[in-house]
């Protein structure tokens, strides 16, 4: 697979840890998260008016966008397992910036992803 087609995939993974990010962030401001509390229709009002969930849709969006155009590219059996990466980026941008314990039992289950990764791209 082209270098490129890496390339591809794991910026969509990137953006896509981003995006989870920026919806934590989103959902965490005091405003959304008593509007979920409150139901439904408080829920879906206070979401339009988020900008940092608006910005956060983006983020994910883009990265579905090239998601699509590596799949375009690239053989889903290949592809798919550097899915798994995001949740190594999640982790490590959770522990960063909404400091989040990373317990040993986390980061030996992060460790055993990437492995896997690795094994699959070396299979390609």
């Amino acid at each position: 697979m082209p270098l490129r087609v890496y390339a591809l995939i794991i910026t969509a993974v990137v953006l896509s840890a981003i995006g989870q990010m920026a919806l934590k962030i989103a959902v965490e401001r005091a405003h959304l998260k008593e509007a979920i509390a409150a139901g439904a229709v408080s829920a879906a009002g206070a979401a339009i008016g988020s900008p940092v969930l608006w910005l956060a849709v983006i983020i994910y969006l883009s990265s579905i966008v090239l998601w699509l155009w590596a799949l375009s590219e690239a053989d889903l059996s290949t592809a798919y397992p550097f899915v798994s990466l995001g949740f190594v980026l999640t982790m490590i941008f959770a522990a960063v910036f909404l400091k989040e314990i990373v317990t040993p039992l986390k980061l030996t289950g992060t460790m055993l992803i990437v492995i896997g990764c690795v094994l699959v791209a070396k299979g390609s």
